[in-house]
């Protein structure tokens, strides 16, 4: 019959003219075949089901999954009133799943029609986490570990995967310092103490930032001694990070994008030509012998009527949008011996330059395959690649920042106003619209190619059950190629009398610097591990791995002068060219490691864990390279004990856990043990690093430079970390609590003896281990879960506050009582400003007059009043005390002591209702303090402009009056009057930098699976998020994460709004 069926068809396809009919005759055909052939097996075999799902309250549980046991394709997805329908074979096992509950099983019998209940997860105790060289159940964890899945993570949307875990994971802080496309600058550490090794899937990388966050499956934070496994780089903590793989039978195309609307989170915005000008006034009026304006009553009526135009800077250069946009795809799935997960991810970013100078654009392509090859013997291998790029203006964006709020609305955009010729300014700064068009002033490209590997062995010795043999090998490779195009443009001033316009070259000559340098790395492992239970009560589990690293770097950078604007160096002017290489990234180190590990648990009620490396580096002379560091920790499970299992039923996990270990550093090593000159001589250039050198017969010779003296004692720095801690879960989820005590000690930190050596001596000292300090503090955190009616809901807070002293500190000894208390920081905590504190303003002549303390005849009402703490009447540098903390608070330039806080926060919140679900995370930080230089601290700085927050100040009522008169009346304000700038060390530039943060909110809907099963649509999920949605905060003018680094001159955090999907096929 078959044949038959086929004879026909074929005859029939071979005439044209009958293509329509014959299309209809086969589809009818095929159709009987295929009912002919399945109806006896479904008669025989298969029946239709129907079923219920609901909760312990009987309420519907919608998307709860339903799947065969026996084969995972055939499956379904309750509806909105929990139903369900599935045609299975006779005598199937069903499997009912649901986030939040726990897995059930149903053995399908004679019954057409099932009720089945789901009972809630208390807490997932059975959740296996990451930790170092292996997984661990989460109720069996003896250390500081918290864990982030890719759920969580994702719900936050930013191109910087580093500002998707603010807020979210207890210690870990978060400072991002721009939203400048590409720019990688955040501060981001654990529990304060630096930055982390990063660790992905298994091999020490970077790069978080760059990763595509769809790709991660879970992110674990080592912030005890449970990171002492990792040893080298490891003192600062660890973040591991592991990359999805597919899942057994269960084939699926996923689809995710967002595209958003990018808003500057702040706008600084410089005041227009009559306010200008009416602050210059008040600034030359403030002169005690001649007080004077600046610009006359005809002058500014010329704005004010219209005759002039102001120019707004900020509206020809910053556009008030820019968009963004993330496309993801990925395959994955797998059978039972192979599983596979392919990603391809894109992003791209856009600044807030109307000349569109600024993008960033990123490709990320991972793949991971594991397949059993053979019995016992288990493969896998793991490539991703990463290709980023990003562009601006040849000019510094800080730079771009400074002179915009410098630039003068009293000067023209265009001379003439005639768009073919820029106005050249009256200042040393250049035409910002030139300045930041690409095509006119020049571009900086950098590109960024990274490559990584792994492969992997695993053996299970047979007869000898639990034991494993895995064998792993990593190759990474990453190349920088960075393109500076420095363009000669020319800028004109208009002589109206003559009609002509002269040209002044600016950025002469044409020039193009070309970077390259290129680092690879190579890791390999080879470990044993032993896992297995003895009398059903003893769980004992070991590893024993040795590790070698070998990492190389190298680079090249070249520049020539141009004659003819062709960017590329074979075209450029063999005079003045340059060649040369950064010596710092010619590199090469090497390490070896023997790791090993043991746990114990009796019943999952008593835990042990002990851990040892023995670490060898290069960066070390041969008879201090290697460093043992050992780590143990305890836990007990009292909630496992009968006397809370019985009475106290309630009480679902209470464990006590400690930690103690010691971990090795040699990132500040650098082969100091070595003597030796540096040639060539690039020391105290601080951009190009050209060499230095002289003359010779016509002929430049390098220069020698002078290494310090060799240190051959030079060691590990050591940290040892103490943690205590203790986890809570009660009520079935309603409650949990984690709270960890925790303190860092180190030892033989880097540091120059202070001695005195005459210049003849030809070398400066050399870094010895000769200082330590100490960091402490404590984390909390509240969970909670429940669900009313149909909303699932869940709260998560944290809480970490960290602080550090120095336990001792290389200085010159004091000479006196009050010089060892203000300078001694040996004890201390070393994050003190001394400063002035604030005792109010002056607000009238009689209060100056009769002031308690010294006040100069040019004082005025609206003046700074600082507290005389000694009491002597006089304001001197005696009178300075602790009023505020800081990072690097004896930095003798203002810019280096950063507003990193010392209590970071974080809560956020979540529901389910049907189909809809919510998310919303709020993050903020206290105990921080923010005060800036420069042209954010007064205005008309640099004789140019100001920022519109200046307004706010003290002024007479009459312009005109001299302000000295004491009958002159005034109106009150935040800053005095003519731009006068207080101590930026007092209390009246240090600001409170306390805030909290809307840092992301998601609102999202999941279309009911019945309604797209028939497109071949498995799941569709729309929504729309916001970022950096709102602040509150009492910090005056600016956002209270604003880095005081460059001046405070830094491209805007960014307010975004993103409307995305996720499709699964």
């Amino acid at each position: 019959m078959k044949n038959n069926f086929k004879s026909e068809i074929m005859k029939h396809m071979k005439n044209k003219s009958n293509f329509v009919k014959v299309s209809k005759y086969t589809c009818w055909c095929m159709l009987m075949m295929f009912l002919m052939v399945l109806t006896p097996m479904r008669a025989q075999t298969s029946r239709s089901i129907s079923g219920q799902v609901v909760d312990e309250l009987g309420e519907a549980i919608i998307g709860a999954n339903v799947t065969v046991v026996e084969n995972k394709s055939l499956g379904t997805i309750t509806d909105i009133d929990g139903n369900f329908t599935l045609t299975v074979p006779q005598g199937t096992t069903l499997e009912v799943s649901y986030i939040g509950y726990v897995n059930k099983k149903v053995v399908v019998d004679n019954k057409i029609s099932y009720k089945i209940t789901l009972k809630e997860d208390a807490e997932q105790l059975d959740e296996v986490v990451v930790v170092g060289y292996g997984t661990q159940k989460r109720v069996n964890l003896t250390g500081a570990v918290s864990a982030i899945t890719n759920e969580e993570l994702v719900a936050t949307k930013s191109q910087n995967a580093q500002n998707m875990l603010t807020g979210k994971v207890p210690g870990v802080r978060v400072i991002q310092k721009t939203s400048e496309p590409g720019e990688f600058t955040n501060q981001f550490d654990i529990r304060g103490f630096g930055s982390p090794l990063i660790v992905v899937d298994g091999v020490p990388r970077g790069n978080l930032q760059r990763m595509d966050p769809n790709e991660i499956e879970s992110i674990s934070v080592l912030k005890d001694a449970s990171a002492a496994i990792y040893g080298v780089r490891a003192a600062n903590g660890v973040v591991l990070i592991t990359t999805k793989k597919g899942e057994k039978n269960k084939p699926k195309i996923e689809y995710n994008m967002y595209y958003g609307i990018q808003t500057p989170a702040e706008m600084l915005e410089p005041v227009g030509a009559v306010d200008r000008m009416r602050l210059f006034n008040e600034k030359s009026m403030r002169n005690l012998t001649n007080p004077q304006l600046t610009y006359s009553d005809e002058q500014i009526e010329e704005y004010l009527n219209g005759t002039l135009k102001s120019t707004d800077w900020y509206d020809a250069v910053i556009r008030n949008s820019a968009p963004q946009q993330q496309h993801n795809v990925s395959l994955s799935g797998g059978s039972e011996k192979t599983d596979y997960y392919v990603n391809f991810g894109y992003t791209d970013q856009e600044g807030f330059f109307k000349s569109k100078a600024m993008d960033y654009n990123r490709y990320n392509l991972r793949a991971n395959l594991n397949a059993e090859v053979a019995k016992n013997l288990k493969a896998s291998i793991k490539i991703n690649g990463i290709i980023d790029s990003k562009q601006r203006q040849y000019l510094s964006t800080w730079e771009v920042y400074k002179a915009l709020w410098r630039a003068s609305p009293n000067e023209k955009l265009y001379d003439n106003d005639n768009p073919e010729y820029f106005q050249k300014m009256s200042s040393d700064q250049l035409n910002l619209l030139a300045a930041t068009d690409p095509d006119v002033s020049g571009y900086n490209k950098t590109t960024n190619k990274i490559f990584q590997s792994t492969m992997e062995l695993e053996y299970a010795v047979p007869f000898v059950k639990g034991l494993k043999v895995i064998g792993m090998f990593s190759y990474d490779t990453s190349i920088a190629d960075n393109t500076i195009y420095k363009n000669e443009y020319n800028e004109y001033t208009y002589s109206e009398a003559t009609d002509t316009y002269t040209a002044y070259a600016m950025q002469s000559p044409t020039n193009l610097e070309r970077y390259y340098g290129n680092s690879w790395t190579t890791l390999w492992q080879a470990s044993v591990s032993y896992e297995n239970t003895f009398a059903s009560s003893h769980n004992v589990s070991g590893l024993l791995l040795f590790e070698e690293a070998h990492s190389v770097g190298d680079n090249i950078r070249a520049a020539r002068d141009f004659s003819i604007p062709l960017p590329y160096l074979f075209a450029g002017n063999s005079a003045n060219q340059l060649g040369t290489a950064n010596a710092n990234g010619l590199t090469e180190s090497a390490s070896q490691a023997l790791v090993g590990r043991f746990n114990y648990d009796y019943k999952g009620r008593y835990l042990l864990e002990f851990a040892f490396r023995y670490d060898g580096s290069s960066k070390f002379p041969s008879h201090s390279r290697w460093g043992f560091f050992p780590s143990a920790s305890v836990g007990w499970r009292m909630s496992e004990e009968s006397f809370i299992k019985d009475k106290l039923p309630f009480i679902n996990n209470l464990k006590l856990r400690g930690s103690y270990g010691k971990m090795g550093d040699d990132s500040v090593a650098d082969y100091q043990f070595i003597s030796g000159y540096d040639y060539p001589n690039t020391n105290g250039d601080r951009y190009n690093k050209t060499p230095k050198g002289y003359f010779f017969n016509g002929s430049f010779m390098n220069s020698l430079g002078f290494r310090a003296v060799a240190n051959p004692n030079i060691t590990w720095y050591t940290v040892k970390t103490l943690n205590v801690g203790i986890d809570a879960d009660l009520w079935n989820g309603l409650l949990g609590v984690s709270f960890d005590l925790f303190q860092r000690d180190r030892d033989n930190l880097m540091a120059n003896r202070i001695a005195t050596i005459p210049g003849t001596f030809g070398a400066a000292m050399p870094k010895e281990n000769l200082e330590s300090d100490r960091t402490k503090g404590f984390e909390v955190e509240l969970r909670h879960r429940n669900r009313v009616g149909q909303v699932n809901y869940s709260v998560s807070g944290n809480i970490a506050i960290t602080r550090s002293m120095w336990r001792y500190k290389e200085r010159t000894p004091s000479g006196n009582s009050y010089d060892n208390w203000r300078n001694n920081l040996t004890n201390r905590y070393n994050d003190i400003w001394f400063g002035y504190g604030a005792d109010g303003r002056y607000t009238s002549w009689e209060q100056i007059a009769n002031s308690h303390i010294f006040a100069g005849n040019a004082t005025l009402p609206g003046d700074y009043v600082y507290e005389d703490w000694n009491g002597d009447g006089t304001i001197d540098d005696m009178d300075r005390y602790p009023i505020a903390t800081t990072t690097n608070s004896t930095a003798a330039n203002f810019q280096d002591k950063k507003n990193y806080p010392l209590m970071n926060f974080g809560l956020t919140l979540s529901a389910q209702w049907k189909g809809f679900d919510v998310n919303m995370t709020f993050q903020g930080a206290a105990m921080s303090y923010v005060s800036y230089g420069e042209q954010l601290s007064a205005p008309l700085q640099f004789n140019g402009n100001a920022l519109d927050m200046f307004l706010d100040r003290w002024r007479p009522v009459d312009p005109k009056q001299d302000p000295y008169d004491p009958s002159c009346q005034w109106i009150s304000g935040y800053y005095s009057y003519g731009g006068t700038t207080p101590d930026l060390n007092s209390e009246f530039s240090i600001q409170k930098g306390t805030y909290l943060r809307l840092k992301t909110a998601e609102i999202g809907y999941t279309l009911p699976k019945n309604c797209l099963s028939f497109i071949g649509i498995k799941n569709l999920r729309i929504y729309m998020n916001g970022y950096n949605l709102f602040t509150i905060t009492g910090v005056k003018g600016v956002d209270p994460e604003r880095p005081a680094e460059l001046y405070g001159y830094m491209y805007p955090l960014n307010r975004t709004y993103n409307f995305g999907a996720s499709v699964t096929f």
